[in-house]
């Protein structure tokens, strides 16, 4: 359904808490943040260190500036808050940075292999680092520790909020696997999502943060699927196409606030065909932890989507998700968009970033957004 924009403004809370939230609509009354004391928000006005990472307080109306502009080209795809006191980690390109002042000075802290390098945040001030390609390390503020694979591509990371040791991966055919020793071994688990004859693609796998069976799947074609029993059933999502269609789903997110709320951006292909204004491209919510879909962003009336764009839902509401589009091509810059489901809107604001590739919540007050952004020409 088409729904009402206004432009203004506008992986994802990426820490870790003992407290499992509140799944009511919209009830921030889960905070998702305990186990975070001793953090405080970040005191700088400036931050110092490549250019890489910076803040906002203000769903990026302003943005703190950085001691060092950042040089192309650069993708800082990975940004995570630890439960250690004003502890974050980032990758910038295939460089670990490390900062221990909530955000202020980062730091150099070792290397990971692999391209477009994600993170995990885990238990102890720890994180996991992985790619498409299968690399997998840990990752702390004193260096990089390489583990094994158990696949030669992955699609996506989930670590154990009870157990820094506990993490889940999917590979590029929907089947799941589980390392009870922080990544030196692995054990499969459950059944591929899709039979191979039925697979193209698999784009996308995001992991509940409190609960690692539940496990939601983006592919081509054929959506999207789940499983809340750690992959040994898996159900087809409904409501993201009429019958019949395809669809491709590249990326979502589960709700650090309420676990039953699954985003998703998907690819109507008949659409895209049809030409439709859309372009066949929205974003969409479950409320039944991805079991079903309904359409809540169409791109226009202000809005650009492309394919597999980054999803941050808020870490205190779950009616509350942000998202962007940027390109460093003729100096556009980005675009921080913010859906609010309960006043059933977009909001937007820009920036002249030639992109933000990676957005994490300060614990002690989620006003304050990390910013990793990326320099491309």
């Amino acid at each position: 359904m088409k729904k009402a924009f206004t432009i203004g403004l506008a992986t994802a809370l990426a820490v870790l808490s003992a407290v499992t939230p509140a799944v009511a609509e919209d009830d921030p009354a889960g905070d998702g943040l305990a186990g975070f004391g001793g953090w405080r928000q970040p005191t700088c006005q400036t931050v110092t260190g490549d250019g890489s990472v910076t803040y906002t307080r203000n769903d990026g109306t302003t943005i703190a500036p950085t001691s060092q502009a950042l040089r192309p080209i650069v993708y800082t795809t990975g940004l995570v808050a630890l439960d250690r006191p004003n502890e974050l980690l980032a990758m910038s390109n295939n460089q670990l940075l490390s900062s221990k002042d909530a955000g202020c000075t980062w730091t150099a802290a070792g290397e990971v292999s692999g391209r477009h390098i994600e993170l995990a945040a885990a238990r102890d001030g720890q994180a996991y680092a992985w790619d498409l390609d299968g690399t997998i390390a840990l990752a702390t503020s004193g260096g990089v520790t390489p583990l094994t694979s158990p696949a030669g591509d992955l699609v996506g990371l989930g670590t154990d909020r009870s157990s820094g040791e506990h993490l889940r991966v999917a590979d590029g055919s929907g089947r799941l696997y589980d390392s009870r020793d922080g990544g030196r071994t692995w054990q499969p688990i459950g059944v591929p999502a899709w039979p191979q004859s039925d697979l193209l693609m698999v784009y996308t796998a995001v992991f509940d943060p409190y609960d690692l069976d539940h496990v939601v799947l983006g592919a081509s074609d054929t959506g999207a699927r789940v499983t809340f029993d750690g992959g040994r059933t898996w159900t087809t999502s409904t409501g993201l196409t009429q019958t019949g269609n395809k669809i491709n789903v590249f990326s979502a997110a589960i709700s650090p606030a309420a676990p039953n709320v699954v985003y998703a951006m998907g690819l109507d292909i008949a659409e895209l065909d049809a030409g439709a204004p859309s372009g066949g491209r929205h974003i969409y919510r479950s409320d039944d932890g991805g079991r079903s879909f309904t359409r809540v962003v169409d791109q226009g009336a202000g809005v650009t989507l492309v394919n597999g764009p980054l999803l941050a839902p808020h870490p205190t509401n779950p009616g509350v998700l942000y998202f962007d589009f940027g390109t460093g091509w003729s100096g556009i810059g980005t675009d921080i968009y913010r859906y609010d489901s309960r006043q059933n809107r977009v909001t937007v604001n820009h920036n002249s970033y030639d992109r933000v590739t990676s957005i994490a919540f300060n614990p002690s007050n989620p006003k304050v957004m990390y910013l990793g952004v990326a320099e491309e020409v």
